[in-house]
């Protein structure tokens, strides 16, 4: 299994109110600060597929697996050719009076992951604590 690198963020948003944002992609250019849009096809479940657009100018193909409505979902992608980028997101129980916890994290896999990981998957993951801050106030708002 590969190194997963990331964070998690508490929120006094209850893991309902987080799913209903994280699982309507239309809002990600709002809190996400990598994204403009997503432009997505066949709904949010495992096998669909589609293409994010960052605010760099770059379109990624995604496709979305392993959903567990209200729970967890994952993203995968190909960023740099020989390497699969996947990006785990989780909502756990909150501690100390959060209701949830907010987690995302990527892994760097294929041929020539285990090589570029180290360097890739901190430099991936650097915007995370931000995108889930944002995540958590808009969830808090829904």
């Amino acid at each position: 299994m590969a190194r997963e690198y990331g964070t998690s963020v508490e929120t006094s948003a209850s893991p309902e109110q987080v799913w209903k944002v994280w699982s309507d992609m239309s809002t990600w250019g709002s809190w996400n600060p990598n994204v403009s849009t997503m432009s997505w096809n066949g709904g949010f479940a495992s096998g669909s597929s589609g293409v994010m657009n960052t605010r760099a100018g770059q379109h990624h193909q995604m496709q979305l697996v392993d959903v567990v409505p209200g729970r967890s979902f994952a993203l995968l992608t190909t960023v740099v050719p020989g390497t699969r980028f996947r990006f785990n997101c989780r909502i756990l129980p909150g501690a100390s009076g959060a209701r949830a916890r907010v987690e995302q994290t990527v892994e760097v896999g294929g041929l020539l992951g285990p090589a570029l990981g180290g360097m890739l998957g901190p430099q991936v993951s650097k915007d995370f604590p931000t995108l889930l801050e944002k995540l958590a106030r808009q969830a808090e708002k829904a």
